[in-house]
């Protein structure tokens, strides 16, 4: 039992190097990515970049295609697993409005990553991207996601029951990507106000009808303003802005 003891303890220390390696290298091929793009990313560089051997981020990832999506894997999950927190049990608009917060957040922090993560996605509609089987899970999981959160709403009663939540869940999507990608290419576009609006239309499309009460479509959207205001005012609070 004592040389076992004695045989885990290197198995253990070389998983943590692995697992140390693997993100300084991850790292180093975001920071070259978003400052030379993808034909002045090499092996080479990003191994020297990461202050490992020319050889380590070849032995490890095999190819260009295979480091990119690490990069795609790593970045994705990220942004995932930040959107799933932010929603927890929320339903319908407010899961959307804290979902998109959540989303503005991650960009303001880890813009560099977004960056690297874009620049990949755009570039994966050349049929010879090999790494574009990851970004569709990506988007299936994205839309996934979304498309639960009207139903969820439609089942407490949050939600109109005739919204397509597949239908919401794409057009979420699509809006969210078109915003994003249109401030990373100008920085002087009003992100947090193309936030604000988003969540607003979304809110006022997802409220349930007041059917045979003509003020029922200024209520919901007098309604969703104040969502939009609120989930605004919180994102602004976390990023201290």
């Amino acid at each position: 039992m004592k040389a076992a003891k004695k045989l885990a303890k290197p198995r253990r220390k070389q998983a943590e190097r692995t697992a140390l390696s693997d993100r300084l290298l991850t790292e180093a091929a975001i920071e070259l990515l978003v400052k030379h793009g993808i034909q002045g990313t090499t092996l080479q560089s990003v191994g020297e970049k990461a202050g490992y051997s020319r050889g380590l981020a070849t032995h490890r990832f095999g190819s260009k295609a295979g480091l990119f999506g690490k990069v795609l894997d790593v970045a994705s999950i990220d942004w995932l697993e930040r959107v799933q927190a932010a929603v927890g049990p929320r339903v319908g608009a407010d899961a959307f409005c804290a979902a998109t917060d959540a989303a503005e957040q991650f960009i303001r922090e880890r813009e560099n990553e977004v960056r690297a993560m874009y620049l990949l996605w755009f570039l994966s509609i050349d049929p010879s991207a090999d790494y574009r089987s990851n970004i569709t899970n990506v988007h299936r999981a994205q839309r996934r996601d979304a498309a639960d959160w009207a139903r969820a709403g439609q089942r407490r009663g949050a939600v109109d029951p005739d919204v397509d939540p597949v239908r919401v869940a794409e057009q979420y999507a699509a809006s969210m990507a078109g915003i994003i990608y249109q401030w990373l290419a100008n920085p002087r576009m009003p992100l947090s106000a193309m936030f604000k609006q988003l969540k607003m239309d979304l809110s006022a499309r997802l409220e349930p009808r007041d059917r045979g009460n003509g003020a029922g479509g200024q209520r919901r959207h007098d309604r969703a303003t104040a969502r939009g205001g609120r989930a605004n005012g919180g994102a602004r609070a976390r990023s201290g802005t």
